[in-house]
Parts: C-alpha cells; structure tokens; sequence
C-alpha cells in the first residue's frame, strides 16, 4: 500500500518536505509518493476544489503551507487535537472516514525546537513579526511555553489586532506594535522572531532592522531556506542565541509524520545530520 499525501502552497518548488517525508517511510517501510501542488503555477487554482479532489483520489492528507493554512480552517469537520483549534491555522489535513480533520505540527513543532536549545528557559518578553498562519502558531506555542508579553507587528494591523484579542483571551499580555513603536518594542524584548517570508530565497532581507538588535537573549526565524538568513546572520552576530527555522521544519515534519501514519520516529544524529545535509545543498 502507498500513501498518497501533497503538499500544498505557492513557491513550494524549492520544498524539502516531499524528500523528509518519503525518508521517514522508508526508515518504517512505508512506501510514501508526496507530491506538491503549487497554486502559484494554477491561474485556476481553487483551495476547496483541489481538498475535495484529494479526498476523492483517496489521498491521505495534504500538508498545507504558505499562504493557506488560515484559509483551511472553514474547510476542516475537527481538530484531531482539540487544543489546535484556537490557534485559527492548519498545516495537516488528514483525510478519514471521509472526513477533513486538521492539525497544527508548527505549533508543536515550535515548542520542540524552542525547547532543545533553551531548554525550560520562558521566552520572556517576544517582539513577533508576522501574524498569518505560521505566526499565530508559534504565538499560541509561545503562551504555552510561558511567554510574559508578546509585541505584535504585521503591515495588515488589524490581522495583528486579531492575534493579539485571542492570546488576550488566553491570559497573555499581547500587544498591537505600529511601526513607530518598532524600535521600542524591539529594545525591549527578550526574544525575536520572525514568521514573515522576508529572508527567503526569493525574498531577501530581514523583516526587523539589524540596528535594533543588540541585547536581546535569542532569536528564532521561521524561514529555513536558506538556513542562515540575514535576520539570523545579524542576530547571531549580536551574541543571540539563534534558532534556525530548519528545526520547526524538522519536528513539524516528524510530527505531521505521526499524524499520517501513527508512528512516531525519535530525530537522532544521524536523522539530524543525514536533514541539515540537504538544505546545505
């Protein structure tokens, strides 16, 4: 039997996540054939076509990335985790029964990489840029890891407003930051992290100013390729303890594994070295 899975985005084609998760099933002997679906080459593109179709052709699932995975959720008939709803984004769809369930593996993929290099450190007060799919995520995963305060930026305001009301609603001090508060914002914080795309291959640059990062504790940016992004560069640089986005790739894709399959493998060395091989490549 063959697992039929795709993952699902724009500009996926540079995507290591079809060659993680066929690894994975052949470390079980689980034969997996994971597409992509790239909407940005689909001038006809439908989200809720393309899931209905998936689930006709008896797929397992679809990983679901950028900029999908708000837009998901009117589509998903539960949460295979119930805690996972709040978060208002999902990365898995798993097809059961004929039903679409959802699941979010940057939310806990983030709790794990954050916790292998900080350990049971709370992130303290976090400057957050980026309040779409991923960015609610791991703002969800930083309240559960005891986040103190949490400083919203997104150039869609009201997008941040609407992060910020939900964490409210969890008990976290959560705030709105305009651009003229950045610098303030960004001084203040213990910890910075960056959800936005800029850093990417094709998106150079680095969502906060190298100017304002000095005597923050740690940084953590959601792009993993490349894995040293200018954000990262200038933050390492700065004496910050640096948490690439290749470690929310690998246990959100470990995790998502888990999901599809039932079976959950441990990330050791050579898991570890065998994935950071590829994305030097």
């Amino acid at each position: 039997m063959v697992l039929k899975i795709n993952l699902l985005g724009s500009g996926i084609e540079h995507s290591r996540m079809p060659q993680l998760q066929e690894y994975l099933g052949n470390i079980c002997g689980i034969a997996i054939n994971y597409g992509k679906v790239d909407a940005g080459l689909d001038t006809d593109f439908s989200l809720a076509e393309v899931i209905e179709k998936s689930v006709r052709e008896n797929f397992t699932g679809l990983n679901i990335t950028h900029p999908y995975k708000s837009d998901v959720v009117g589509l998903v008939s539960r949460s295979i985790i119930p805690e996972h709803v709040q978060i208002g984004s999902f990365n898995i769809l798993k097809f059961e029964n004929g039903e679409i369930l959802g699941a979010n593996t940057d939310y806990s993929g983030f709790i794990r990489a954050y916790k292998k290099h900080r350990n049971q450190q709370p992130p303290g007060k976090v400057f957050l840029v980026g309040a779409g799919g991923v960015g609610r995520a791991i703002a969800f995963a930083l309240a559960a890891l005891g986040c103190s305060e949490l400083f919203i930026y997104d150039r869609r305001e009201n997008q941040a407003q609407i992060l910020a009301r939900n964490l409210e609603q969890k008990g976290l001090n959560a705030c709105v930051v305009t651009p003229g508060d950045m610098a303030s914002a960004v001084s203040s914080a213990d910890g910075l992290v960056n959800c936005t795309e800029m850093g990417m291959y094709n998106h150079p640059g680095s969502a906060i100013d190298a100017r304002l990062i000095s005597n923050q504790q740690w940084a953590f940016d959601a792009v993993y390729t490349p894995m040293e992004t200018e954000f990262l560069s200038k933050c390492r640089e700065a004496g910050l303890l640096c948490i690439s986005g290749y470690y929310l790739w690998i246990y959100q894709g470990l995790d998502a594994f888990t999901i599809f399959t039932g079976i959950e493998i441990k990330p050791d060395g050579k898991l570890l070295e065998t994935t950071l091989s590829w994305q030097c490549k």
